[in-house]
């Protein structure tokens, strides 16, 4: 502080909010519905247009993309430096 004193992150936190001020306003219940409602499309794209051969083979080369891009450059410093890890 400009006068010297010293204060905690809890003095300029209000701790008394209000139970019906931490529910989500319109625009939050809106953006949950949006996204909702995309996870459900998605869900039934794959549902109703995709072979269990494209499901498998997307797993797959999804699983692969991962390992590739987070795990495996944790041991290979060159796949590292193209890549990129954060924190390490």
């Amino acid at each position: 502080m400009g006068d010297g004193a010293l204060k905690g992150a809890g003095v300029e936190s209000d701790r008394t909010v209000a139970a019906h001020e931490r529910h989500l306003g319109i625009g939050g219940k809106f953006v949950l519905g949006v996204v909702g409602l995309s996870l459900w499309m998605l869900l039934m794209t794959a549902v109703y247009f995709h072979t269990w051969f494209e499901k498998l083979t997307g797993l797959i080369v999804a699983s692969m993309a991962v390992y590739t891009v987070y795990i495996l450059p944790r041991w290979i410093p060159a796949l590292r430096a193209i890549v990129g890890l954060p924190g390490i």
